[in-house]
């Protein structure tokens, strides 16, 4: 499978200044028993029209540890942030590092290289509504916090 963006416009998308489409609710929904899930399309500054979306998801609302988010283009995941208990290694070499971390993918690439794991120093999260306002900045993403419902 040929993904149609080349690895120089994922990096060029993911640094563009991004807003959310106008007329979304910024309301998070009831995910499963105990979680809550966000999902938004979002546009380009300056740009063109791109299918890009971010979604957020609390596996549990109360445990920051369970938080994820997808930035998503044409489908497909282009960057994540996720959380991991324990580093994760592959022949004596970390691949996953304990803690926060963004996932840089690129579908572009060998296999191997595909999913890269970034640690996020200093990504300390108190409730979901800052974790979305963390990714929000690290993918610059302009929304107005304050219209956020839980």
């Amino acid at each position: 499978m040929s993904f149609r963006y080349r690895s120089h416009q994922l990096q060029d998308i993911v640094r563009a200044a991004k807003a959310v489409r106008e007329g979304q609710p910024l309301t998070f929904k009831n995910y499963k028993e105990h979680g809550k899930h966000l999902e938004l399309e979002l546009d380009l500054k300056d740009g063109p029209l791109v299918n890009l979306r971010l979604t957020i998801t609390a596996g549990r609302y109360d445990e920051p540890e369970t938080y994820r988010a997808a930035l998503l283009l044409d489908e497909q995941r282009i960057r994540g942030v996720d959380y991991a208990d324990i580093a994760m290694k592959r022949f004596y070499k970390t691949v996953v590092p304990k803690g926060w971390h963004q996932n840089i993918i690129d579908p572009n690439l060998l296999t191997r290289d595909i999913n890269r794991h970034d640690p996020l120093v200093d990504f300390e999260v108190a409730d979901l509504n800052d974790f979305l306002v963390k990714v929000a900045k690290l993918w610059q993403i302009e929304m107005a916090i304050d219209e956020v419902l839980l």
